[in-house]
């Protein structure tokens, strides 16, 4: 939800000298039907908008989005992605919060039982190293991948193992082990690369999908036009009843 400050004299005076046929009931139904008219125009902007920074969004995602319609009474409109629940599903307006206002990354499963096997405190949390290929077309890593990872590492001597990131740092990773042949020579060449950082400092999550950003812009850029277009209708009921 985004809050927008609006100056509905100067926009109506902009419009015409017959403002002054309408009563003070004729102009809060316009603004009202305008307030409601910008949240549409808003809340299409940002379906319009969300694959750009969630990849391929899905359907329970894209209609989350709710638009509150505004009363004559209150002059009220609210939209945005719903957070109260209805019905069955997590609504689109929790889960998106990590990513809308950013967030402390919180412990998982898989985080827990590497700093156990790492014998480290409790804190800490697995970061998928550069060039690791572990991660899918949206930047997750399945549990699967964790779990035959982690329970190879913990057995230790074999393809996976965890040790310090480098000779005397007190930060550790969990690193896969290689053996090539080289038939040339007949030898065994091991060679090692991180696949995953214990990160003891975990950076908070910014911010990466500015809603509020995307909502306010989409309104203020409808309103005018909203605010024509139910003046007009409102004058036009006007002076159908003189």
């Amino acid at each position: 939800m985004a809050t927008v400050r609006i100056d509905l004299q100067s926009d109506l005076q902009r419009l015409s000298s017959r403002v002054a046929l309408l009563t003070d009931q004729n102009l809060r139904f316009a603004t009202s039907r305008a307030l409601t008219g910008a949240a549409r125009a808003a809340q299409a902007a940002l379906k319009q908008q969300t694959p750009r920074y969630i990849d391929q969004p899905t359907r329970w995602t894209l209609n989350g989005t709710y638009v509150r319609f505004a009363r004559p009474d209150t002059l009220e409109t609210e939209v945005g992605f719903r957070q109260d629940t209805q019905g069955r599903g997590n609504p689109a307006g929790r889960y998106l919060q990590p990513i809308v206002k950013g967030t402390t990354p919180k412990l998982k499963a898989v985080d827990l039982s590497a700093t156990k096997i790492a014998r480290e405190a409790p804190g800490a949390v697995l970061v998928p190293a550069k060039g690791s290929g572990l991660t899918n077309a949206a930047g997750n890593v399945s549990l699967s991948k964790y779990a035959t990872i982690l329970g190879k590492a913990r057995q230790g001597g074999g393809q996976y193992f965890i040790g310090p990131v480098k000779p005397g740092s007190s930060i550790k990773a969990v690193f896969e082990r290689k053996e090539n042949f080289i038939s040339r020579t007949s030898t065994l060449e091991t060679s090692t690369r991180r696949v995953f950082t214990i990160d003891p400092n975990p950076k908070p999550r910014r911010p990466q999908f500015p809603v509020r950003e995307i909502l306010t812009k989409a309104f203020g850029q409808a309103w005018p036009a909203e605010v024509r277009k139910a003046y007009e209708a409102e004058v036009q009921r006007k002076l159908g009843k003189v």
